[in-house]
């Protein structure tokens, strides 16, 4: 099921490693033998040549190369369903119609966008009321849920919040979940934002 944000985050650069590897090959050679037509006419063929004897060498096991562990596991794509209350990501790309259906999740020990400060649920039923309304609803949600938080109202903050809610189809089928995250404006939060007082 597909989710609707807001956000205004700046953008992230995903820097990817590479791992190169190499391959041996042997070939073997031999030499020709010559046919009867040319060898010496005054000997006596000889019977069948003897066989040669190779001697066979034991190849060694390749050593497995040794590489350093990276320091942090990195985002993982995760369907934004899962997402919890302390859980933490980094931006998220959104479709033509800022719909969200997966978001790179991530140890809130390594540096992070967002962290879900929030899970609310609308007490609304019937028909959808629409998204601006919906949208409402969720920004009241989370600006009651902010300070307890944070420890200081959104309006005398320094971060930013984001949210996910249902689409329309998501209403139909019964969703009325929503996630409120929170964020730096201008830099990655290591840890969590809890009671960070900004």
């Amino acid at each position: 099921m597909l989710s609707q944000a807001r956000r205004s985050l700046f953008a992230r650069v995903s820097l990817g490693t590479l791992a190169a590897g190499a391959a041996l090959s042997l070939s073997a050679c031999g030499l020709p033998i010559l046919p009867p037509a040319f060898q010496d006419a005054g000997e006596e063929p000889s019977s069948s040549p003897e066989p040669i004897e190779v001697e066979e060498t034991e190849s060694e096991e390749p050593v497995p190369l040794e590489t350093e562990e990276p320091e942090g596991l990195g985002p993982e794509d995760q369907d934004v369903l899962v997402l919890r209350e302390g859980d933490c990501i980094n931006e998220w790309t959104a479709d033509e119609d800022d719909m969200v259906s997966t978001v790179p999740k991530i140890d809130c020990a390594e540096p992070h966008d967002l962290e879900v400060y929030y899970e609310g649920v609308l007490e609304e039923s019937g028909a959808y009321p629409g998204e601006a309304e919906v949208m409402d609803m969720v920004d009241e949600g989370c600006d009651e849920a902010f300070e307890d938080f944070v420890g200081v109202a959104q309006e005398d903050s320094s971060l930013v919040v984001s949210t996910l809610f249902a689409t329309e189809e998501g209403w139909a089928q019964g969703d009325r979940g929503y996630l409120c995250l929170v964020g730096q404006a201008t830099e990655q939060t290591t840890g969590t934002l809890e009671d960070s007082g900004i």
